[in-house]
């Protein structure tokens, strides 16, 4: 097996016995008492009714379908129906409303509506500000840079060691000072726009040039779009827990965690421009996060962006930055399958792993639009447990591993193949935690972004085409397209895992 895959992941949680949690055995086991009333008063006929009155609940309690047990999508589809009803998958912002008072306020849509944006002190040579991202309903701070990587698509088999070397790395030090809870990295690519082109011929072609050949130039730069651009961004997401209690140690309320967060992206910063090998690491300001958010709802706004910060140059009157009440959208819609933003819609699904693993570089042909309208959008999230916790995740999964390989040896059930590897899969995770490597269990969520005159139907099946040629297996994420759009192209560190967002 090649160094660069990996295929000894486990499941995030497990189960108290044979796979069912607290809640699903309570269920089971509650919904099992009249069976033993019945038997204990011999009403067979009783008997049999409160049987598959149980069978039904045991279906509808444990059984997975798509991702959710049937009670999980009953309770999902009546969220979503109530929210329908009462409007509040609806979203118009202040200024489509004729209420905007403030360009500084924000107003995000759905679970960014909690979203405060902080500046922090001036920071190296030009004094840069950098954004602090303040969520006030999940109780978090975080910070995004944008990252200058060369890709992994020319690289041969010892660099993609080396990269998926320093992915672990990169985990192991944002987990070391117990600070940093999440990592979002995330990769949006678009056709490119050509828009630097066409400023730069219009500012070298010669006054004595023909205008047809001028016009011409520029109207074949429009239609020959052949490349696709890509933006990188990278956040960092810390708890208040415990940012407060290091802040206390660098001056304390607000002073503190701003230097506390400056101090991480430092640490940070160091092995992104070393052993991962990122060619330029910028920690954004709140004007170029503002930008991020904004291209992020709408992709055909950078053109406009590119633009001003050229006339800006020759004219200091012309606005570049893009103001946070502004940066938003003005009118989304939640749809089952799909959400609405705008001019544009998106479709966001999730991977399911593959049991044989996945190789370094193996999302870069989700990566790929199928058409010069789309952009196609990454986000690979890693959860970081703390020491402690993952160490009782370790030995609770042992413990219910070695249970149910127990009560198979008494029955003579024979053990199959899958169970002794996820029992090999048990022991390494194990091994390693007692070695001091860190514990995370990463997710993805990919999204196509096109046009409203476009079907997005279409589109969502050539993501999910896409997604099964690289090897994966797409799940759409059904009633939760907004949150999951949000994780999947907006940098703000909105995650699907966190308790309190939905």
């Amino acid at each position: 097996m090649p160094a660069t895959t990996f295929r000894n992941f486990t499941h995030p949680t497990s189960g108290w016995l044979f796979g069912l949690g607290p809640a699903q055995l309570a269920i089971v086991i509650i919904a099992s008492f009249p069976i033993w009333i019945s038997l204990s008063n011999q009403r067979w006929a009783a008997v049999g009714i409160f049987t598959v009155v149980w069978g039904v609940v045991v279906v509808l309690t444990v059984v997975p379908l798509g991702g959710r047990s049937s009670t999980g999508w009953m309770i999902a589809a009546a969220a979503y129906a109530i929210a329908s009803l009462a409007k509040w998958s609806v979203f118009s912002s202040r200024a489509e409303r004729g209420l905007l008072h403030s360009l500084g306020d924000l107003d995000m849509p759905g679970v960014l509506a909690p979203i405060d944006i902080l500046e922090g002190p001036p920071v190296g040579l030009d004094q840069r500000r950098m954004a602090v991202i303040k969520n006030t309903a999940a109780r978090t701070w975080a910070i995004t840079a944008s990252i200058q990587h060369g890709g992994t698509a020319m690289s041969d088999e010892p660099e993609l060691a080396r990269f998926a070397s320093a992915l672990t790395e990169l985990v192991d030090v944002a987990a070391r000072g117990e600070m940093v809870e999440e990592i979002h990295l995330m990769v949006r690519a678009t056709p490119d726009d050509c828009a630097e082109r066409e400023l730069w011929l219009r500012e070298h072609i010669t006054d004595t040039a023909p205008k047809t050949s001028v016009a011409t130039n520029i109207e074949l730069l429009r239609w020959g779009q052949a490349a696709t651009r890509t933006e990188t961004f990278l956040t960092l997401v810390i708890p208040e827990t415990r940012l407060a209690r290091e802040a206390k140690h660098l001056g304390g309320q607000l002073a503190g965690r701003m230097n506390t967060l400056t101090t991480i992206a430092t640490e940070v910063d160091t092995v992104l421009t070393g052993a991962i090998g990122a060619t330029d690491v910028a920690w954004l300001t709140s004007p170029e996060l503002a930008a991020a958010v904004r291209t992020g709802f709408a992709p055909a706004d950078r053109v406009s962006l590119i633009h001003a910060t050229a006339r800006h140059k020759k004219d200091q009157t012309v606005v570049t930055d893009v103001p946070w009440a502004l940066a938003g959208p003005t009118h989304t819609t939640t749809a089952v399958r799909h959400y609405t933003h705008d001019a544009w819609h998106t479709i966001t699904a999730t991977l399911k792993l593959p049991e044989k693993g996945t190789t370094m570089g193996a999302l870069g042909a989700v990566l790929f639009p199928s058409q010069a309208m789309e952009r196609r959008s990454i986000t690979v999230v890693f959860p970081i447990e703390k020491q402690s916790t993952a160490d009782r995740k370790a030995s609770q999964a042992e413990f219910t591993t070695s249970l149910g390989q127990g009560l198979r040896d008494r029955l003579g059930v024979r053990t199959g193949i899958k169970d002794r590897r996820n029992k090999d899969k048990i022991d390494q995770v194990e091994t390693q935690l007692a070695l001091g490597a860190t514990l995370t269990h990463p997710y993805v969520v990919c999204s196509t972004t096109v046009p409203q005159t476009a079907p997005i139907n279409e589109f969502g099946r050539r993501l999910d085409a896409a997604i099964r040629q690289a090897g994966f297996a797409p799940q759409r994420l059904d009633m939760s397209q907004d949150c999951a759009f949000v994780t999947a192209n907006i940098p703000l560190g909105i995650s699907l895992t966190r308790k309190g967002l939905l």
